[in-house]
């Protein structure tokens, strides 16, 4: 059960929690964008930049935000218009809804104002359009987005025209099968979207669709399928800048990170590569049970590798806290210490139980 704070949430809304300043001003458009990190939390979203990312400590988050209506995000992403998008896990009516939280919405949440997500979708009830859960979410290139919902066995696309208003839209694109079991989703630089596959009694695998590999509805037709190692569970993948895959999840009750190199991805077929680097941490907890402590994983402009510690999971004993990597950190590997870790503000707790993060547009 989601623990109580004294910060009054409006129902049926999303509030602010604690914004630093009531002047801040969401970053501008543009390729020098200012970038801060965004977390989903259980009960808030969440963004920290500059001075608390450099350092370890508790700091209070720039702008903190949640809703009794909406809560427990599964995935958060950011679309070309730098606004925040999430696939919600919890709902008090209705069905589990992706939602926009635009650039305007942000500025009200900032000078204390309520404010309703600017589009909901979700399903009415009477047929699985849009979806039934959305478990991940991402954009390509083209703007257009896609959701993993491994209730309908499928990945989805929806154009920007389908998601400009609230509703149940249906797919532009189905790609389904009875032994599809997609789950966390993200797009490399080149556009290629990759799929993290629940397999039935085998393990988990990675599936990479190009472009023309994710053009029609039909069946999964991937042009490369990576098979994982040592049976990880994972929860979020990313890419750092020169390609290399990473992984974040479980492995016989141990949370780990784990890199495949760039040169070993770009064929096709079906591999099964080795893992280069391998990173444990004392940060990452306790395991005692299934599932993972780690929430989500994202790299930011300098190649540090983020991880949120102490997600939704009863068998987790890890503290809430984010924890950052450095590259030459990730390219030794080991059992490492944190570069920084930024721990819950017991003042302002923002970051009960954080799950996905995603370095998207900062305010300033």
């Amino acid at each position: 059960m989601a623990r109580k704070h004294s910060t009054a949430i409006r129902s049926l809304a999303l509030a602010a929690v604690g914004a630093l300043a009531l002047s801040h001003q969401v970053a501008a458009q543009g390729p020098s964008i200012k970038r801060g990190l965004w977390v989903g939390g259980e009960q808030f979203f969440s963004e920290f930049q500059g001075k608390a990312l450099k350092q370890s400590g508790t700091p209070r988050a720039t702008i903190a935000f949640g809703s009794r209506e909406f809560f427990r995000p599964l995935s958060i992403a950011f679309d070309r218009h730098h606004n925040l998008w999430a696939g919600i896990g919890g709902t008090n009516t209705g069905s589990p809804p992706v939602i926009e939280i635009s650039r305007a919405d942000v500025a009200l949440l900032k000078s204390g104002k309520p404010t309703k997500p600017k589009v909901i979708l979700r399903n009415n009830g009477t047929s699985f359009d849009p979806f039934i859960i959305a478990n991940s979410i991402a954009f390509d290139a083209a703007g257009d987005l896609w959701v993993s919902d491994n209730g309908r066995r499928a990945i989805l696309e929806f154009l920007p025209t389908q998601i400009a208003h609230s509703g149940a839209p249906s797919p532009t694109v189905n790609i389904t099968a009875t032994d599809f079991l997609p789950e966390a989703i993200r797009f490399d630089a080149s556009d290629n979207l990759w799929v993290l596959n629940a397999r039935l009694q085998l393990p988990w695998s990675l599936l990479r669709f190009a472009a023309g590999d994710r053009a029609a509805s039909g069946t999964p037709n991937p042009g490369l399928v990576v098979d994982l190692p040592d049976a990880i569970n994972p929860v979020d993948l990313a890419f750092d800048s020169l390609g290399n895959l990473w992984l974040a999840g479980s492995v016989s009750q141990t949370d780990v990170l784990e890199m495949f190199p760039a040169a070993e991805l770009g064929g096709s077929g079906e591999i099964s590569p080795s893992v280069a680097v391998v990173v444990t941490s004392s940060a990452f907890g306790s395991l005692f049970g299934s599932g993972s402590c780690l929430g989500g994983i994202d790299f930011d402009g300098s190649g540090n590798l983020w991880v949120s510690v102490g997600a939704d999971n009863g068998d987790c004993t890890a503290a809430p806290q984010l924890v950052e990597f450095t590259p030459s950190q990730l390219t030794a590997g080991g059992n490492l210490d944190p570069s920084v870790t930024i721990g819950q503000n017991s003042r302002k707790p923002s970051l009960f139980l954080p799950g996905p993060i995603r370095f998207g547009a900062a305010i300033k």
